[in-house]
């Protein structure tokens, strides 16, 4: 949501998997809000949702901000980022991206979402806990329109 910043290069999806590879309920995790299944070969953006002069903000505001932005990309898109990680341009790399289209319940009541993390050699699939804070290192993935 800032304004000013340079765009990064999009994400273009094959053919996604059938269901979660990561399916959380096994763990005793409810899922809570999911945008479902990936649709043809989608192109993904990253997205900021900090306004300007935040230096973060709490999972509830990004949630809620990332809702009104639309085009929210789900941990069944997370999933298959992974499986084409290659793909995944170098640029990225310094951003934990947000996948804010799935939000599950974990066992202790927390609320999570799905995120990607670089670290030094492949990308990794995590569950953040949406009571923490989300700085201006994290991006939104999005559909791109």
């Amino acid at each position: 949501m800032t304004t000013g910043t340079q765009q990064l290069p999009e994400m273009v999806l094959t053919t996604p998997p059938a269901g979660f590879r990561f399916d959380k309920t096994k763990e005793g995790w409810e899922l809570v809000e999911d945008v479902g299944a990936v649709i043809g070969e989608p192109t993904l953006r990253l997205d900021e949702f900090l306004r300007e002069g935040e230096p973060y903000v709490k999972g509830d505001a990004m949630l809620a901000r990332a809702k009104e932005m639309g085009g929210l990309a789900g941990q069944l898109h997370a999933e298959r980022m992974l499986d084409q990680q290659d793909q995944i341009s170098v640029e990225w790399r310094g951003k934990v991206l947000v996948f804010a289209g799935t939000v599950w319940r974990d066992p202790h009541g927390r609320l999570d979402v799905a995120y990607l993390s670089w670290y030094g050699n492949g990308w990794r699939l995590h569950f953040g806990w949406l009571a923490g804070v989300f700085d201006d290192s994290y991006r939104l993935v999005r559909l791109r329109k």
